[in-house]
């Protein structure tokens, strides 16, 4: 051990100093407290003995400076005095020493005292150690490394006084990867773990030295960058992360792609505390992601009004069904060369008494966002099977509806179980009863849905997929799940007859139903050279407001009635 030893007589101080040289130990001697301390300051020791009675500043007076000049290191004092009795002990603790040697003393004795705080000070590093791991564990995100939210709740705070201090911007950017779920669900955790790793790995690399950067949720990312120039400095940042976050990545020998959705805002242009700092940031964070992901969105004012106007109506949809705000009106489909009418798809409505019709556009994301949306639609099942239950007993046994499902509501739990009992209660046959799901879904879901799928289709429940044509899909995805009907996105339709490109993209949507041997519904036919051109290229169904817009019950149960006299007549 490095030992200091202060005593101002000469004889004792080379006592003591031949002592612990002959024990083994490499010692520093001092005159005076004064000098101890001078090089206590130098070059820390691992053990300090203090003579007590030393002229100008006695050795409690030298142990209480040295804690003041090191707190938080504590470093073994041992007091050196002639007798020892309960005052001096008492002065001793307070003034921060930990043990007494009398003079005169052996060998031993000088040898098990400094034992001893050998072991006090191996167990003090000891509890160091551990609080710093602590410390650590509970300021770091465990996977990537970065810092954690609760570090991240603790520092913004500050970062925004440092930014008020020295009067300069700091900007926040809010990082969500997106469609993140599905790496997970395609490729499993263990793979997206390593994503993530890569990812956080990414954004040290965008960003600068001083840089704070947390990973707050399981794929989203807060930084903060302080003393930003502008607006323009913080975009460019974002997109910097943007474009490096989009790049591929190797992963076990698997190349994934994804994207980033990012929120800016800076302080303290748009924000005046650290909890609308965070808000604004995140409301920008779903800006980008409303507009197509994979970019950024400074935040705005407007921004913030449609954030509130957004709060309100979630707020609102929580009471919607049960002060009978929903409704379901129904839009034909057609049987193209017979004429006729052989279904219809129903279409939820939200009419509130303030906002008036509110689009599904609007509402339904809410719903998802909010889990608002099983309820809802199991209320849309429900109301639907018992409004068809005349057309179909009375008017057309074949007669089939669709309904749109949310992949929520096709993963969760209870789903089959509440479908089988709408079908019981409403005595609707399964095989009047179509479902449709969108491509997206299909695509991002297919391992969760298949099992679902394959039981519906024993249930004699059709399964179709909307939105044909604006996503890849993945043909032996198709050809592996019991699909009965492609509908034609009417994206495609609107400009079939106008458009080349349209013209053979439906061609081929059509040609590749036939070929899976499904039934091919062509959505939104707009006019007579849409639905002409449809038929002439082998699309038997369509639907679209050509034909008849969407109607309200009573409007479509006289349609059925007439329907089914003119058949009888």
């Amino acid at each position: 051990m490095k030992i200091l030893v202060a005593d101002d007589s000469a004889t004792f101080l080379q006592l003591i100093s031949d002592s612990l040289t002959r024990l083994g130990h490499d010692v520093i001697q001092a005159r005076s407290g004064a000098e101890a301390i001078k090089h206590f300051l130098k070059s820390p020791p691992d053990l300090i003995i203090l003579d007590v009675m030393m002229e100008g500043m006695n050795g409690f007076e030298c142990a209480r400076e040295i804690r003041k000049l090191n707190p938080d290191d504590w470093i073994p004092i041992i007091f050196l005095s002639a007798s020892v009795n309960d005052e001096s002990i008492a002065k001793g603790i307070e003034a921060g020493g930990d043990d007494y040697l009398t003079k005169p003393y052996s060998d031993v004795t000088l040898e098990a005292k400094i034992k001893a705080m050998q072991r006090i000070a191996e167990m003090r590093q000891q509890i160091i150690i551990k609080s710093e791991e602590l410390k650590r564990i509970s300021t770091t995100d465990v996977l990537t490394g970065l810092y954690n939210r609760f570090h991240f709740e603790k520092v913004i705070s500050k970062k925004i006084a440092a930014a008020d201090r020295h009067d300069y911007k700091l900007a926040l950017l809010y990082v969500d990867i997106d469609h993140f779920k599905s790496i997970n669900d395609t490729f499993g955790h263990g793979i997206g773990d390593l994503l993530l790793k890569e990812i956080a790995s990414r954004l040290q690399s965008c960003t600068r030295v001083d840089d704070f950067i947390a990973r707050i949720g399981g794929d989203e990312f807060v930084i903060i960058c302080g003393q930003i120039e502008n607006h323009q400095a913080a975009g460019e940042v974002a997109k910097k992360i943007v474009d490096e976050l989009g790049k591929e990545y190797d992963i076990n020998g698997m190349t994934i792609k994804v994207s980033a959705s990012i929120g800016v805002t800076i302080y303290p242009d748009q924000s005046h505390d650290s909890a609308t700092l965070i808000q604004n940031a995140d409301i920008a964070m779903y800006a980008a992601k409303e507009i197509g992901r994979n970019n950024y969105q400074y935040f705005t004012e407007a921004l913030n009004e449609r954030y509130r106007h957004q709060l309100g109506l979630e707020h609102e949809l929580k009471f919607a069904v049960q002060r009978n705000q929903l409704f379901v009106t129904y839009q034909p489909i057609y049987d193209l060369l017979k004429k006729k009418m052989v279904g219809a798809e129903a279409l939820l409505r939200w009419m509130h008494p303030e906002y008036g019709l509110i689009s599904p556009n609007v509402f339904i994301p809410i719903a998802e966002d909010t889990g608002q949306i099983v309820d809802i639609g199991t209320w849309v099942l429900r109301h639907v099977c018992d409004e068809m239950y005349q057309w179909v007993h009375e008017y057309d046994e074949d007669f089939v509806i669709s309904v749109n499902l949310s992949v929520h509501q096709l993963v969760h739990e209870a789903f089959l179980d509440t479908l089988s009992d709408i079908l019981k209660e409403s005595k609707i046959p399964p095989s009047n009863l179509e479902l449709e799901i969108t491509e997206s879904t299909v695509i991002t879901y297919t391992v969760n849905l298949k099992e679902t799928m394959q039981k519906l289709n024993e249930m004699g429940v059709k399964i179709s997929i909307d939105d044909f044509g604006t996503r890849y899909s993945s043909l032996t995805s198709l050809r592996h799940l019991p699909i009965t009907t492609l509908k034609i996105d009417k994206e495609f339709v609107k400009n079939v007859d106008k458009d080349k490109k349209n013209g053979i993209i439906v061609k081929s949507l059509i040609a590749l139903g036939e070929n899976l041997n499904l039934d091919v519904i062509a959505e939104g036919i707009q006019s007579e050279e849409q639905l002409q051109y449809i038929l002439v290229n082998g699309c038997r169904y369509g639907q679209g407001d050509f034909l008849m817009k969407p109607q309200q019950f009573d409007v479509m149960n006289k349609i059925m009635m007439s329907v089914s006299t003119d058949k009888e007549e």
